[in-house]
């Protein structure tokens, strides 16, 4: 585990902090899935979306709300 400069404060953080502790930059702009923090996400396209509300109706309204699915756990958010 390494040193680096937070870009907005300066100060040193460590490299795997999520977030600068001291004026709370984050670190990372990638997507991470809330359940299990993996970085294999995927985003739920539109035609996916309008093609399950064709086949299931009102039965397709939580894949229609979602946004996000990780690829590891199959979380959608």
């Amino acid at each position: 585990m390494g040193l680096i400069i937070c870009p907005d404060c300066g100060k040193e953080i460590s490299t795997s902090a999520e977030a600068c502790p001291f004026c709370g930059k984050p670190m990372s702009t990638q997507i991470k899935c809330p359940n299990c923090k993996s970085t294999k996400i995927e985003k739920i396209s539109g035609l996916s979306k309008a093609g399950s509300v064709a086949l299931f109706g009102v039965f397709a309204m939580g894949k229609v709300s979602k946004t996000y699915h990780c690829k590891e756990c199959g979380y959608k958010w």
